[in-house]
């Protein structure tokens, strides 16, 4: 997504899988969506889903168990779903009557049910996509609870009531629209003067006055959220453990947490946000904060003078501008020139995934798309032939096996005792720098009601409603 959870966000509004995380946030389960129902073989091999009696698309067009099959094959298609690295372990999908598709395993993934749930699991009809082709997603057709009215591209997009939803009396609201604003003052603004209603991505310097607004309401959500700053490794010196280490023992982040993000930050202890399976502080401890060892790394480096790089961050975010410039001058004090570049998200995400970049934060809002680890640690290791690495270009193939040994293990006790050595593994590798695990942080009006958030920080609008 070009804008990052801003895209995958409305996608939410317009479709939905056969199962979806839990729209209410109240559990970090998976619940049914178009399938009322499913069912698991024990040997993990296989799933049967029973979709729901009568349900449509946002055109009025049945959901037949062709439509899912269809889905399915295309979440699973590397040529079709650059992300189908989610569907591993995907054998096929197969009608078994006109409600009922049976989804089978090469080898147990028990993952693969919350992969299946977000953007790339989700139900398309098979006709109007094999017709339209790349113009179908330009006016889609989904059965989540909305469908798209107007798209102004890089500006914003308009949602209208799904009257075929099928949840009974839902959504309350006629009409939806994102404003893309990625200016933080400009988006504290809107909300203050009611240009809009709801606001994500509230700037942590002004939490406080939101707080003090009697009109306003801050809503916080523990969700898999992190400041995650990339590093590529096409770049010499980022291919030295020695470097990595010095420019993680050089960050204060009882400073930054403190002074940039309200004190609401966590100090992580994984490259990767706050997933299940995590081990504690206890057991994995953080990084310290350690001037004098940051310069021992570096001393013992391939680049014992330190060198020169460029660090892209997103424009508009007063967190990043503050962020980028207390890294600048802690990575200085080991020798660490850093240029400092601003760009629009959009751009840079393009320059992410084109390796046009040293060091940048990939989305402004940057969170996983499911509470397992099991997306991330495919991501970061398996992804795209193992030397891409969601576009790092960092590789580990031992690492990399005991993800996929991982992700393929059918066990949840087993699955809770192997993923603490992978995060170990990982973190003592730190191919990636997470700066601080944050909660996730938006604000309405205080008469906007029903505002729910998915376990991934989503807003479901299908509850929203707005009172006098």
């Amino acid at each position: 997504p070009i804008n990052g959870n801003g895209d995958i966000f409305a996608d939410t509004l317009l479709y939905q899988g056969l199962i979806m995380p839990d729209p209410k946030g109240t559990t970090q389960n998976v619940v049914p969506a178009v399938a009322s129902s499913w069912t698991e073989a024990k040997n993990g091999l296989s799933y049967v889903f029973h979709l729901r009696p009568g349900i449509k698309f946002s055109n009025g067009q049945p959901v037949t168990a062709a439509d899912v099959v269809f889905s399915l094959d295309y979440f699973a298609n590397p040529k079709l779903d650059e992300t189908a690295v989610l569907a591993s372990g995907f054998k096929n999908a197969v009608v078994l009557n006109a409600s009922t598709v049976q989804m089978s395993l090469t080898t147990p993934t028990p993952s693969i049910l919350y992969n299946m749930s977000i953007f790339d699991g989700f139900i398309v009809p098979k006709a109007l996509v094999s017709k339209e082709g790349k113009a179908f997603w330009n006016n889609p057709v989904g059965t989540g609870p909305f469908k798209l009215s107007n798209w102004v591209r890089g500006s914003s997009i308009t949602f209208v009531r799904n009257p075929y939803y099928w949840e009974p009396g839902l959504p309350y609201l006629n009409k939806v629209t994102y404003l893309y604003v990625a200016n933080d003052n400009t988006r504290l603004l809107d909300l203050q003067n009611g240009q809009a209603q709801i606001a994500d991505g509230i700037p942590f310097s002004q939490i406080a006055s939101v707080k003090a607004s009697s009109s306003l309401s801050l809503q916080s959500a523990k969700v898999p959220y992190w400041v995650g700053l990339w590093l590529n490794h096409q770049r010499k010196p980022f291919q030295d453990l020695n470097v990595r280490l010095a420019m993680e023992y050089a960050i204060n982040r009882k400073l930054i947490n403190k002074q940039i993000y309200a004190g609401l930050g966590t100090i992580p202890n994984s490259v990767l946000p706050q997933l299940k399976f995590d081990a504690p502080n206890s057991v994995i401890k953080p990084y310290s904060f350690d001037l004098a060892k940051a310069k021992s790394y570096m001393k013992k480096s391939t680049f014992p003078k330190g060198f020169s790089v460029t660090l892209q961050y997103p424009s508009g975010y007063a967190a990043y501008t503050d962020l980028v410039l207390v890294l600048q001058a802690e990575w200085a004090s080991i020798g660490i020139k850093v240029k400092l570049l601003a760009v629009d998200q959009a751009t840079e995400t393009q320059n992410y995934t084109s390796g046009k970049y040293d060091l940048t934060f990939p989305y402004a809002e940057f969170t996983s798309d499911v509470t397992v680890p099991d997306e991330y640690a495919a991501f970061v290791t398996t992804y795209a032939g193992g030397g891409f690495s969601f576009y790092s270009w960092w590789n580990d193939p031992t690492i990399a096996k005991m993800v996929t040994t991982f992700t393929h293990t059918a066990s949840e006790t087993a699955r809770a005792t192997m993923w603490p050595k992978i995060q170990r593994a990982m973190y003592q590798q730190t191919p990636f720098i997470n700066v601080l695990d944050l909660p996730f942080v938006n604000a309405h009006k205080n008469n906007v009601c029903g505002t729910y958030l998915n376990p991934l920080g989503a807003d479901s609008l299908q509850y929203t409603w707005i009172a006098k």
